[in-house]
């Protein structure tokens, strides 16, 4: 039986699999500007056909410790919005919350763009686009 017959409805068959992450965009939602310049971001995120996922990224700046970001949910769709129902995670605070993504697919690429929101890197609002390759 193949991946996309067993695919829960409602689902979209261009998210399954396994995605790996090819850059992050991150800027100051007020002025446009750049951050994260000179950081290091690496992860994958899988898409399953039963309505699970999971992603871990990494984010390396230099002078400062290795950030994780990882966990596990279920996923759902509704328009160009996939929602993540976070399960279990690295951070305790996210378990049992929703995460909201507006998503756009390019050929191989997947974007992924959460709202604009406080970011405590920075400690200021950011607007963030991730930007992920499909491996398989």
């Amino acid at each position: 039986m193949s991946e996309q017959s067993k695919l829960k409805p409602g689902l979209d068959p261009r998210f399954l699999g396994t995605w790996r992450l090819a850059s992050v965009d991150r800027e100051d939602a007020a002025t446009g500007q750049a951050l994260d310049v000179g950081v290091k971001s690496d992860g994958y995120i899988s898409y399953q056909p039963d309505g699970h996922m999971s992603v871990v990224i990494s984010r390396e700046e230099p002078g400062k410790p290795v950030g994780i970001t990882c966990y596990a949910a279920k996923w759902s769709l509704d328009g160009d919005k996939v929602y993540h129902d976070i399960s279990i995670s690295a951070r305790p605070q996210w378990v049992g919350t929703r995460q909201v993504r507006h998503f756009t697919f390019h050929g191989d690429m997947l974007t992924l763009r959460p709202p604009e929101s406080p970011d405590v890197v920075h400690g200021k609002v950011t607007r963030r686009a991730l930007h992920w390759r499909k491996v398989v």
